[in-house]
């Protein structure tokens, strides 16, 4: 099974590393570039936005802070956004306004997680 798994992470990679760097450049029907398509669209930057419903079935997989938000914890998740102008413009962007932020997390390759009402 472990192999299988190697073997097509390995055969992805070597589908990908073939397709020359001019490809990303072309625009499909729709705007979309290849690339988007493969990897979805980036809005700005390192942003992810991950919506928090009450009854959402993967509601055990997000932060506390998140689930259940206190007066502290939102305050410092819209003071995370105002100082961090490029954040502010990826949530503008996808109509997220400051208030309904309720937290934000660093993630390891250094951008945001934001989750939302």
């Amino acid at each position: 099974m472990m192999k299988t798994i190697v073997l097509a992470a390995a055969m992805a990679a070597a589908t990908l590393a073939t397709v020359p760097a001019s490809a990303a450049t072309y625009v499909e029907a729709g705007g979309w570039t290849p690339r988007e398509i493969l990897f979805g669209k980036q809005y700005n930057g390192n942003v992810t936005t991950i919506r928090v419903d009450r009854g959402g079935f993967d509601r055990h997989a997000y932060p506390m802070q998140a689930i259940y938000p206190t007066g502290n914890s939102l305050a410092l998740a819209r003071a995370v956004v105002t100082e961090d102008p490029s954040l502010s413009a990826a949530l503008e962007v996808r109509g997220i306004a400051p208030h309904n932020v309720l937290w934000v997390q660093t993630a390891l390759n250094g951008g945001k997680i934001v989750y939302h009402r």
